[in-house]
């Protein structure tokens, strides 16, 4: 149901009010027989009521911890709108995407001894390394198309079965898939182009 809500119902395939309801009973039947299992049947409650909780929408907001969530939320806007008008290389900006990804438990400052990861490896250069930004990218999104332009700098990422109309699985860094600007000026460089698609990508974990 919550998948339906977020993602839109198919219109050939929209559930009835009833429909709907029967599917919140039978997941009522089956969280009491799932909660009381090996109870005594006196025990088991004749009647119940299963509400909705505040459960995390996303697995980045599910890891993260309670206190930096609301930080993270926050950041992640200012990031985006950083790398779009950053005109090179940003350390700070990298620092900032690993805390808004939640690769640190918290937001690096330049100032400061740069933080490793448990495996002791350093923070993504994301505004300067290419051939690092697109082998974590390939990674994190398998059998995805990548394509990266050079003059003027600008980045696509997209599920190649994706519909024209899935802008959950289109991004695009400068130009847009139909043609509109997101900005005025393209990205600095390679780097930033595809690392701002990607974040472009992780708008709806911070809604």
């Amino acid at each position: 149901m919550e998948g339906w809500d977020i993602k839109g119902f198919p219109e050939d395939d929209k559930p009835t009010e009833d429909e709907a309801a029967a599917v919140w009973m039978e997941a009522d039947k089956a969280a009491v027989t799932a909660c009381c299992a090996g109870w005594p049947e006196d025990k088991v409650p004749p009647h119940q009521t299963m509400v909705l909780i505040d459960v995390p929408r996303t697995r980045l907001q599910a890891e993260a911890l309670p206190d930096t969530w609301p930080a993270r939320k926050q950041l992640y806007p200012d990031v985006v709108k950083r790398l779009e008008v950053t005109v090179g290389p940003d350390r700070q900006i990298d620092f900032d995407i690993a805390f808004v990804l939640g690769w640190v438990p918290d937001r690096p400052t330049l100032d400061r001894v740069e933080p490793l990861s448990e495996d002791g490896d350093r923070i993504p250069f994301f505004t300067s390394n290419l051939a690092q930004v697109e082998e974590m990218a390939r990674k994190a999104l398998k059998d995805w198309t990548i394509e990266i332009d050079r003059n003027p700098c600008d980045a696509h990422v997209f599920d190649p079965a994706a519909s024209d109309d899935d802008d959950e699985l289109r991004m695009a860094a400068w130009r847009d898939f139909d043609g509109s600007l997101h900005m005025e000026k393209p990205p600095a460089n390679p780097a930033i182009a595809l690392t701002l698609a990607m974040m472009r990508g992780q708008s709806m974990h911070f809604e």
